[in-house]
């Protein structure tokens, strides 16, 4: 049973390395010139990823425009060549999801064989959407603290973004409606879109998320707060999409082991002892290349990506409770008194009536705050 579970993973990994999803690639756009500003038509645009070393080809059209879409987040280089110029090489620069880089060249005149290469990183400003959204990227993901290792608990970086579970909805504890019930851009928290590699990640029924990827497992999220465009629907509020890692040309790979216990805790200053605390995180990831010679050698295509996490949670609560006095007992509540010190008087539910100075209804509190005795319920006093 556990080789079959493997192999399924492994041939799920490899099937999806050719299926990427519209809405978590980007895409490199732009204009090809000559020194003059006019149009350089035909030209031969190659866009490579670094660290797979894939490649995607586009043609600049009569106008010298070049698209080149369904590019997966990571570190890419771009080449023109044309005959008459020489050839430009751009590298430097780094994808995040669903971004639309503008990236222009100005072809100089030689030979193909002669080269130009800028490798200063490139300046991606997205002027091909109205879209507005912060990505959180990997490092940020990987570096800052998280109680509980939830990678959604990092939403909260976000302009525009509120919790509505409270300021420490970090999802230690529930890592479902805690975490997803965020309000973005003042939306209500049910209705936000969570994207996961393209695919939609919503709870169907309690209208959270349905997978929470752990925290080695995320490349990226981004969420998005203005206007979408056509391809995300079921949001009043915003859009929160999540890339998680693929493997690449090198084997990378980690173990982790999260430790919480109450022997490192202190004692609550009111209580006698200290509640028993056990949490445990623990796991491990690994990506690389899958090797098939006699199909894909050396064509640098197929990449595999593991990722497993398990969390252990025991705890008990030292609850600390504020119960009747010996005097309260017997119906005497004139010790009950608020932080400033004032009386908090107990009214006669017998004696409600009609406000005589206007709406409403009025009643009279006990002499000295005491009940009668004979008013207090046997049953309520063997209590």
């Amino acid at each position: 049973m556990r080789g079959s579970t493997a192999l399924t993973t492994i041939l799920f990994a490899y099937l999806a390395a050719g299926l990427p999803a519209q809405v978590s690639t980007s895409t490199i756009l732009g204009t090809v010139s000559d020194p003059s500003g006019a149009a350089v038509p035909n030209a031969r645009v190659i866009v490579t990823n670094v660290d797979t070393n894939a490649s995607f080809e586009a043609y600049s059209s009569g106008e010298g425009f070049y698209t080149a879409p369904g590019l997966q987040v990571g570190r890419y280089r771009v080449a023109v060549e044309q005959q008459g110029f020489k050839r430009s090489v751009r590298s430097g620069i780094v994808l995040q999801v669903d971004q639309r880089a503008r990236i222009d060249f100005t072809l100089e005149l030689g030979t193909v064989a002669e080269s130009l290469e800028v490798t200063a990183a490139a300046s991606l400003v997205d002027t091909a959407s109205a879209t507005i959204g912060k990505v959180v990227e990997n490092r940020r993901i990987s570096d800052l603290p998280l109680n509980g290792r939830n990678t959604f608990a990092l939403v909260l970086l976000t302009p525009g973004v509120r919790s509505n579970a409270g300021p420490t909805a970090s999802g230690f504890a529930d890592r479902g409606i805690n975490l997803s019930s965020v309000s973005i851009n003042g939306g209500p928290s049910a209705l936000n879109n969570y994207v996961i590699d393209g695919g939609s990640n919503n709870h169907p029924y309690f209208a959270d998320i349905s997978v929470n990827p752990a925290v080695d497992a995320v490349e990226e999220f981004k969420v998005q707060t203005n206007s979408m465009s056509a391809e995300y629907g079921f949001t009043a509020g915003g859009v929160v999409n999540v890339v998680t890692k693929s493997g690449t040309n090198d084997y990378r790979g980690n173990l982790l082991w999260f430790i919480r216990h109450d022997t490192l805790d202190a004692r609550n200053t009111f209580a006698a002892d200290k509640p028993h605390f056990r949490y445990h995180q623990y796991g491990g990831s690994l990506g690389g290349p899958l090797s098939i010679p006699k199909v894909y050698e050396g064509r640098n295509r197929s990449f595999f990506f593991f990722n497993y996490e398990e969390w252990l949670f025991r705890r008990s609560v030292t609850p600390i409770l504020t119960v009747p006095t010996p005097r309260q007992h017997a119906g005497d509540f004139s010790d009950l008194l608020d932080s400033t010190g004032r009386l908090i008087p107990i009214f006669d539910p017998a004696t409600t009536r009609a406000n005589p100075a206007g709406s409403g209804f009025v009643r009279d509190h006990f002499p000295n705050n005491v009940i009668p005795g004979d008013r207090l319920d046997p049953v309520s006093k063997n209590i």
